[in-house]
């Protein structure tokens, strides 16, 4: 079986993970380059086009190169060939699934992405501007992963191999994240429209 064979090979299995973490933001940094140049027309995103505050930066900037990148490239990968020199086979699997399913959840929405902003750049078929709020951003975000997890965690009842429970558990867990992050943006967002409504009161 082709799970099997990077699963007893680290370096194959660490070399996917790899490729696919190169691919990602090379695809995130594609699409922000569409949005920039001329997709932004018909939609904005407050808080800007990445989700993942740590790349945040490096992306609204257009950075080709990113220390951050390389950083976690190595540490995450070292992680994993420590993990691998352990034995633990299925413990192995598990994580290693959590970090490829992860990773291939996120291109779909890159794909999908790339084609809306390819599309929306050059007003094709794509009329008037959409304001997305940052916690609405974080919860479309949130159903997504949790999708992809149900759909991860039905694999693994077919199979029952870790592999695809990692899958599961890691895009729940994002899902989570997303919707605790959505919930207090959202709140941070609230309490700014009552304070500025407060003040403008105060001065009328």
């Amino acid at each position: 079986m082709l799970l099997d064979l990077f699963i007893n090979n680290a370096w194959a299995a660490i070399g996917l993970w790899a490729l696919l973490y190169c691919m990602d933001y090379m695809l995130t940094f594609k699409a922000a380059k569409i949005y920039q140049a001329g997709a932004g027309k018909h939609f904005g995103f407050a808080g800007g086009y990445e989700l993942n505050p740590y790349f945040q930066d490096d992306i609204a900037k257009l950075r080709r190169f990113s220390f951050r990148f390389f950083f976690l490239l190595l540490f995450v990968s070292g992680l994993l060939l420590i993990l691998h020199s352990t034995g633990l086979r299925e413990y192995f699997a598990f994580v290693w699934g959590l970090m490829i399913c992860l990773q291939l959840t996120v291109h779909f929405r890159h794909l999908r992405n790339l084609a809306v902003f390819h599309y929306a750049r050059d007003s094709n078929g794509v009329n008037g501007r959409i304001e997305y709020e940052h916690w609405l951003s974080l919860r479309l975000s949130s159903i997504e992963f949790l999708t992809f997890s149900v759909f991860y965690l039905f694999l693994f009842i077919l199979l029952g191999n870790p592999f695809m429970l990692g899958g599961a558990t890691g895009c729940l867990v994002l899902a989570l994240r997303h919707l605790f992050d959505s919930r207090r943006s959202r709140g941070l967002a609230q309490n700014k429209v009552v304070e500025i409504g407060g003040t403008t009161s105060s001065n009328i």
